[in-house]
C-alpha cells in the first residue's frame, strides 16, 4: 500500500489547555496525529497547557511565546517551525470527527493551489460553520457570505479564503507572503488577508466537502474579550483590509463615501462602535501604506477575485 503522505498540524492556543487536549485527542482517536507531525504554540498562558499536551500527544513540539502576541503572531510562529510542505492550521476549538486529511492534502499536487478549506460544522448544533465563502463589496466593506444549505456545499469549489481556524496550506507560499499581518492583531481578518493576497499573485483557495471537521466558534476569543471588544477590533479590521488590499479605483471612491455615512450616521445615534473602529484604523495608516509600497503589482484585479470565488452562488435559486 502506499505511504500516505505526510503534513505538518500547527496548533495556536492562549489559556485553553483543555480545548487544545480535546483539540490532540480527537486528532489521536482518528489515527491523523500518527502521520503528521504536531506543532502546539503556547501564546503566553499562564494555565496548563504543557501539561495537557505532552500527556495527549508525548512526542508533540510545544513551542512558547514569553507573552500574549495574538494569533497571526502564534500562527506564523508555528509555520516557521513546521517541517513539512503542507501545513494543517487548527484552531485549539476545533475537533477531528473522521479521518480528514487526505482529501486536503491531494490538492497541491496543483502548483497553483494556496490553501484548501475542509467543511466545517459547528459543534453546538451540527448546523454549517465555514468552509465555502464568496464576499462582494457592500457599503464600502467587503461584505463575506458563508454558504450555509448543505446543497451547496456538496461539491469542490474555489472559496475566497483558507480559514485560520481550519486549513491546510503550502508552506512555501504562505512565507513567501510573509505570514498572517500583525497589523491585524489580536483577531480577526488575517486570514482573509492573507488568502486575498494570495489570489493577488494568480495562487487559488479550495474548498472541499470531503473533509470534515467541527468548530466551537469563538471559544477562545468569547472566553477572553467582552462583546463591545470583539465589535470594535471586527469593524476596525473589515476597514483595514480595504485599505491593504483593495485597489479598484471605483471600489475605494465607494468606501470613502460610505465611510463618511457611516460615521456620520453612528454618531447621530450615539453608537460610537464605528466612530472608534475607524479612528483605530485610522492610528494604523502608516504600517497599511509601508505594506501597500512593497507589494507587487497584482496579476489578478479585485474584480476577477470576488467574480471568481462565487461560482456557488447561481446554485443557491
Amino acid at each position: 500500500m502506499a505511504q500516505r503522505e505526510r503534513c505538518s498540524i500547527v496548533i495556536p492556543t492562549w489559556n485553553a489547555g483543555y480545548l487544545v487536549e480535546r483539540c490532540l485527542r480527537s486528532l489521536k482517536d482518528h489515527g491523523e496525529s500518527d502521520r503528521a507531525e504536531i506543532v502546539v504554540v503556547d501564546d503566553g498562558s499562564t494555565a496548563d497547557t504543557a501539561e495537557r499536551t505532552w500527556a495527549t500527544c508525548p512526542d508533540a513540539v510545544l513551542v512558547r511565546h514569553d507573552g500574549n502576541r495574538g494569533f497571526a503572531a502564534a500562527c506564523n510562529t508555528g509555520m516557521s517551525r513546521a517541517s513539512h510542505e503542507i501545513v494543517v492550521l487548527l484552531n485549539n476549538d476545533v475537533v477531528a470527527t473522521g479521518p480528514f486529511l487526505d482529501p486536503l492534502l491531494s490538492h497541491f499536487r496543483d502548483e497553483r493551489v494556496f490553501a484548501v478549506n475542509p467543511r466545517v460544522y459547528q459543534a453546538e448544533d451540527g448546523r454549517p460553520g465555514g468552509g465555502l465563502v464568496r464576499g462582494a463589496m457592500h457599503c464600502g466593506l467587503l461584505r463575506l457570505r458563508w454558504a450555509e444549505r448543505e446543497s451547496l456545499r456538496d461539491g469542490r469549489a474555489l472559496t475566497l479564503y483558507a480559514n485560520g481556524a481550519a486549513m491546510a496550506v503550502s508552506r512555501s507560499k504562505y512565507l513567501a507572503l510573509g505570514g498572517f499581518d500583525t497589523l491585524y492583531a489580536p483577531f480577526y481578518s488575517e486570514d482573509l488577508d492573507l488568502s486575498y493576497r494570495a489570489y493577488q499573485r494568480g495562487w487559488t483557495v479550495l474548498y472541499e466537502p470531503e473533509s470534515r471537521l467541527t468548530h466551537e466558534h469563538g471559544a477562545t476569543i468569547g472566553a477572553r474579550h467582552d462583546r463591545a471588544f470583539i465589535d470594535r477590533v471586527s469593524a476596525r479590521n473589515r476597514i483595514l483590509f480595504v485599505w491593504r488590499n483593495v485597489r479598484d479605483l471605483r471600489y475605494l471612491a465607494s468606501h470613502v463615501c460610505w465611510m463618511m455615512a457611516r460615521f456620520l450616521g453612528a454618531v447621530l445615534k450615539g453608537d460610537l462602535t464605528f466612530p472608534r473602529a475607524l479612528m483605530d484604523a485610522a492610528r494604523r495608516v502608516d504600517a497599511v501604506r509601508s505594506r501597500r509600497r512593497t507589494d507587487p503589482d497584482p496579476v489578478t484585479t479585485d474584480r476577477e477575485i470576488l467574480g471568481s470565488t462565487s461560482g456557488w452562488a447561481a446554485r443557491e435559486s
